[in-house]
């Protein structure tokens, strides 16, 4: 069965797929591709939903491939999180109910395929960044993975999207706690509109920025790069070993070089694991061991 996977973030919804086809050797058990639209972009989704409902294979819900009281033809099942609030849910809601599927919005909760959550209250954890470390956690378990990473390992998932988490996640499975701050555009954004002179500066990353630009680009990029490098030493201090550093997010490229920079001279030898979309992951490993579990029912 195809299940869609939605990632419905603070400026842009995702979409990936789970396809009914044997993942084992792969990262993460989902195809690779991933959409990507704005919230004024409803047209836009709908055809695009048209169009994979139309695809060989995936338009094989209740509704079979053609439509039938008005509704398109089906999406089997969708699976998603929400941190962009109610009225953008709605919407996802009615473009999809217009293919025949209801989506199973994901919360965070006590613990999930191994994860355990060590916030003071599980529910208040952000669903993103929930399905973030239980792709990171369940895709570590995953045979690609095992082949080319030690364990046990500690793992230090840092998005950088509208907002920059660092998240922390124990060899045993324990999520131990995380960071939120401003991302990287936040950041920039807020200094040209809560300041009387300061531009929305478009500069570079310098070690001695010699104008207003190049300083206001290279203090938030020290920024971003300071909050991972203050969780990977205090990863480092409390379990006696660096943290592997799993990496996401669109504004991650624009700050590479300065993180990588920064772990170097704290002796950082590891090499960065930089993840397409986690939240996507940790959906589709939701997705699979629903299936195992049907699988066996059955059986």
């Amino acid at each position: 069965m195809t299940t869609l996977l939605v990632d419905a973030g603070n400026t842009r919804v995702k979409f990936g797929l789970r396809r009914d086809r044997d993942y084992s050797a792969m990262p993460a058990p989902r195809e690779t591709a991933q959409r990507a639209f704005g919230y004024d972009e409803p047209e836009a989704i709908a055809a695009w939903l048209d169009g994979l409902v139309a695809a060989d294979g995936v338009a094989a819900g209740p509704y079979g491939s053609a439509a039938a009281d008005g509704v398109a033809a089906a999406i089997p099942a969708v699976l998603g999180t929400n941190v962009a609030g109610a009225a953008v849910q709605r919407m996802l809601d009615d473009l999809l109910a217009a293919h025949g599927a209801t989506v199973q919005w994901q919360t965070a909760t006590a613990s999930r395929l191994g994860l355990v959550n060590g916030y003071r209250e599980p529910t208040r954890l952000g669903p993103d960044r929930w399905l973030g470390m239980v792709g990171i956690w369940a895709c570590a378990q995953r045979p690609a993975f095992l082949t080319t990473a030690p364990l046990p390992t500690v793992h230090l998932l840092a998005h950088f999207g509208t907002a920059t988490t660092l998240d922390t996640i124990d060899e045993t499975g324990h999520f131990t706690g995380g960071l939120i701050l401003p991302g990287r555009e936040m950041m920039r954004r807020s200094l040209a509109t809560g300041t009387a002179n300061l531009p929305a500066a478009e500069g570079h990353i310098q070690p001695f920025p010699g104008d207003t630009h190049d300083a206001i680009a290279s203090g938030v990029a020290a920024a971003q790069a300071g909050a991972v490098a203050r969780q990977w030493l205090a990863v480092r201090d409390r379990y006696g070993r660096p943290p592997l550093l799993h990496v996401s997010g669109g504004a991650w490229l624009s700050i590479a070089t300065e993180v990588q920079h920064l772990l170097g001279a704290i002796g950082s030898t590891q090499i960065i694991r930089v993840v397409d979309n986690p939240v996507l992951d940790g959906l589709a490993c939701v997705a699979e061991a629903a299936s195992y579990s049907l699988s066996s029912h059955r059986s």
